[in-house]
């Protein structure tokens, strides 16, 4: 029987299976609860359809490469972890997103080293317990997918699908849209993904950061919002 590969993704008999368990959506830490500025972008009305929210997802994916998954690229690529914690730090001006990021890192570390032995992820917790990191979901995944041995390009880009696919999730819920239309709206950005993958790779550490200012206000509205479902 053949196994089907899809295009573009490097199978590592090492690393797959740990990382496909670890960007479930069932993964428990907590990121259902976190839409990241998605629920403001709803109330609002700019995400309101299939088609304003392929605008959002392509515009999403477009920063990313410069914050989340550009930390993350630094990360698995061997970078001072301690150093691009500042700089996530730093770059996470809206509060939840910054209080978020935290949470997640906090659960994930905790679950992973329930599931193996990651040196790199514990002597990221170790900084982290000892305060000279404040601890940031994306710079862990960075340093599991090098603890794991995996692919940098393939798990990256993995990584980045599961970003992208939580806010199709969200929005499904929030607008409300067809399941269908999330999906054909997450198949439609998803083709970019390899491309903001090279961008990640290649981004210098004087452009991480650079975020979105859309996506920053709509999160620090986010805390003043009247009803809420998430807790960003």
């Amino acid at each position: 029987m053949r196994t089907l590969i899809p295009t573009g993704i490097t199978m590592n008999n090492t690393g797959l299976l740990p990382l496909m368990q670890a960007l479930d959506s069932l993964f428990p830490i907590g990121a259902f609860t976190l839409s990241n500025g998605m629920e403001t972008y709803a109330q609002k009305g700019i995400v309101r359809d299939k088609e304003t929210l392929a605008e959002f997802l392509s515009a999403y994916l477009y920063a990313l490469p410069t914050s989340d998954l550009g930390f993350a690229a630094k990360a698995a690529s061997g970078e001072d972890p301690a150093m691009l914690d500042q700089l996530c730090t730093a770059s996470k001006s809206p509060f939840e997103l910054r209080n978020g990021s935290e949470k997640l890192c906090a659960r994930f570390i905790k679950a992973e080293s329930a599931l193996g032995d990651y040196p790199l992820l514990k002597s990221y917790s170790e900084s982290i317990s000892s305060g000279r990191c404040s601890g940031h979901h994306c710079i862990a995944m960075g340093l599991f997918i090098a603890d794991i041995v995996a692919d940098t390009g393939t798990a990256l880009q993995m990584y980045c699908y599961s970003l992208l696919s939580a806010m199709v999730n969200h929005a499904v819920k929030l607008v409300p849209l067809r399941q269908l239309d999330g999906q054909q709206a997450l198949s439609c950005a998803a083709k970019n993904i390899p491309d903001a993958v090279s961008k990640a790779l290649s981004v210098s550490d004087d452009e991480l950061g650079i975020n979105g200012f859309g996506f920053e206000l709509r999160s620090m509205e986010h805390e003043k919002l009247y009803s809420r479902i998430y807790i960003s």
